[in-house]
């Protein structure tokens, strides 16, 4: 797309078009959740509509200093500004307001401020100074524990909030260290502990091992077709090895999941496994999620006409759960839109990234993408009962003050060191 001549450079047009329609849709939304109509009063700036509207200003003030200062200030104050974000994780832990049994917001006078949200930035940007580096090849060990270390570090200071949502965004950086030369076989050991996870939380113990002795001695008699086993080839064979280690990531599981997960948290991975009753208290907000994007049909019954919206049926409509408002009152055709928007965004920054010549800058946007990808994915299907409910925001769309800001200052720093490589062409 043709890129505009001005003070800010010279800006990926199609990109800042879907920022601004995911915001201000995002927002029409929030404000219809509020409905001062049926609630009898006028315009509020105290109601999440009008602080939303008061976060985007704020917002557009961040992307004018952004973009008014010089690209290269960004590589050079990465190890600052990931330093910093650290130190507010850590000042959570210390002095942090429990909000929704997370430990996870720094209350500074009357505001809130949750420092996850940027630290995937600053997580971002280190693992893109890191991996720029010459001579760094992930496809040897040595290269692989720094930028592994800064990229999950932070991750694990969020675990301890506990903030379980926020924490799953960070591995996204594994797509990031595919890009740029990590064996695929990772993702394969990542997809398999996905699988195995599932099926050690869905049956009990016993059957759990007699599935995993039973795929290692399929494997073992796939090879025996081809060749004679001996004690010690059985001892070396992989399908012994991915056996064992399948069992112990069974076992670790089971044990995080009975002695390390909140209650409230069993009940939400039980309801996705079907092992309690939809109509229970953990079910209830995804029950009636379902009922407003189902009751929406093909074009919805009108902006803020939505039952569920009206009557606040759906907890949390403004922030985890504001894709069911479109879904009900702006239908198929909305919803569509709205994917259609993220697809859009996450397929430009991907493709403006393979475009870069700077490699800190590539790698920066596929970071971007990343985290952008996990949040779409993950609060979409938790929307529609295909996830855990674990709250975590839709990308500009969803009310809060910070997860905007960083998800505007995490696009925008890219959008400059896009904007540097045409300046040097």
């Amino acid at each position: 797309m043709q890129r505009q001549n001005g003070w800010f450079g010279k800006l990926d047009g199609l990109t800042v078009g879907l920022f601004l329609f995911l915001v201000l849709f995002g927002w029409m939304n929030i404000y219809a959740t509020v409905n001062p109509v049926i609630d009898g009063y006028g315009w509020d700036w105290n109601n999440e509509a009008g602080r939303q509207l008061s976060f985007i200003g704020m917002s557009a003030l961040i992307i004018l200093i952004v973009l008014l200062s010089d690209a290269r200030l960004y590589e050079a104050l990465t190890f600052p500004i990931y330093i910093a974000t650290l130190l507010l994780l850590l000042a959570v832990l210390a002095v942090g307001k429990e909000v929704g049994g997370n430990k996870s917001w720094l209350q500074i006078g009357g505001f809130g401020l949750q420092p996850s949200e940027f630290a995937k930035m600053g997580a971002a940007m280190v693992i893109a100074r890191l991996l720029s580096q010459r001579g760094v090849d992930l496809r040897q060990w040595r290269s692989r524990w720094t930028p592994a270390l800064f990229a999950f570090l932070p991750m694990a200071l969020i675990l301890l909030q506990p903030d379980t949502g926020s924490a799953i965004v960070f591995l996204g950086f594994m797509l990031v260290f595919y890009r740029e030369g990590l064996p695929g076989y990772f993702i394969f050991l990542g997809l398999g502990a996905m699988v195995i996870s599932v099926i050690a939380l869905a049956f009990s113990s016993n059957t759990v091992l007699i599935i995993i002795v039973l795929g290692s001695l399929i494997g073992l008699g796939f090879d025996r077709l081809q060749r004679r086993l001996t004690l010690r080839t059985i001892v070396r064979h992989p399908a012994i090895w991915f056996g064992v280690l399948a069992i112990v990531w069974g076992l670790m599981v089971n044990t995080v999941f009975n002695s390390v997960m909140q209650p409230h948290q069993k009940l939400r991975v039980q309801l996705l496994l079907g092992q309690v009753e939809q109509p229970s208290a953990a079910g209830y907000q995804t029950a009636q999620s379902l009922i407003a994007i189902g009751s929406g049909g093909f074009i919805g019954k009108g902006y803020m006409q939505g039952t569920q919206t009206r009557l606040n049926f759906v907890p949390a409509q403004t922030t985890d759960y504001i894709f069911c408002t479109v879904g009900e009152e702006w239908g198929f055709i909305g919803s569509i839109a709205v994917l259609l928007a993220f697809a859009g965004l996450i397929a430009r920054i991907l493709y403006l990234a393979e475009r870069q010549k700077e490699s800190f800058s590539r790698i920066y946007g596929f970071g971007i993408a990343s985290i952008l990808l996990i949040h779409f994915l993950v609060n979409i299907g938790m929307t529609l009962g295909l996830v855990p409910v674990i709250g975590i925001p839709l990308p500009f769309f969803s009310y809060g003050g910070s997860s905007l800001w960083a998800f505007t200052l995490m696009l925008f720093v890219f959008l400059r060191l896009d904007s540097q490589r045409w300046d040097t062409l």
